[in-house]
């Protein structure tokens, strides 16, 4: 199976449908809220000049991370979740919103910011090893991955957030400098760097 044909559009479609363009309740749900602002708040830097969002669905934590970045990358296959992020950004000249399939159409360049959170179980293992190699490859000097994944199994599909995230803590050749594991969902963030926020602020 190749990796466009792992991705489920009549899964994505179904959802968009059924739940107004907002599956998930980003804008209404207090647990998403509270998880856009601690994955905000471990980034370690304030300003980012480059950054791609894999998964950006309808653009609401997009819409953040338009305002700590020069330029911003945001991916995302489903129809609609790419009419709604393009209304929602319309008015940030500095965010491209993209209809791609990942790993397939992932862009041959580097970031100083990768965020790659809530999509990666959606994936089939060797779609998953496509993205893995596309990271070694992707992650400026000095630069972060950050991810995070629900914890809970996703039905119809076989990858959950732990096995994600284990997959990547094992796999992923950058310093692995945080991770938070939450009730309900994993975060986890990797410096192309040895340097902590401290040492890069010159306070050790």
């Amino acid at each position: 199976m190749n990796s466009k044909a792992a991705y489920d559009q009549e899964y994505f479609d179904a959802l968009y449908a059924l739940n107004q363009g907002d599956p998930w309740q980003y804008e209404q749900r207090w647990y998403e809220q509270r998880k856009r602002q601690i994955c905000l708040a471990l980034l370690p830097r304030l300003r980012f000049e480059s950054a791609i969002e894999i998964g950006c669905s309808n653009g609401i934590f997009s819409q953040e991370l338009a305002q700590r970045t020069d330029t911003l990358m945001c991916l995302d296959a489903n129809d609609t979740a790419i009419q709604l992020a393009r209304q929602r950004l319309e008015t940030y000249p500095h965010v491209q919103v993209l209809q791609r399939v990942v790993p397939d159409d992932l862009p041959e360049k580097k970031f100083q910011l990768i965020v790659v959170s809530e999509i990666l179980y959606y994936l089939n293992p060797t779609a998953l090893q496509q993205v893995l190699a596309w990271l070694h490859t992707a992650l400026e000097p000095g630069g972060c991955i950050l991810s995070c994944h629900w914890r809970a199994p996703i039905p119809g599909f076989s990858l959950n957030g732990e096995d994600i995230h284990q997959y990547l803590k094992a796999h992923l050749n950058y310093a692995h400098c945080l991770s938070l594991q939450d009730s309900d969902f994993f975060v986890d963030l990797w410096l192309n760097s040895a340097q902590s926020v401290a040492e890069q602020e010159g306070l050790k």
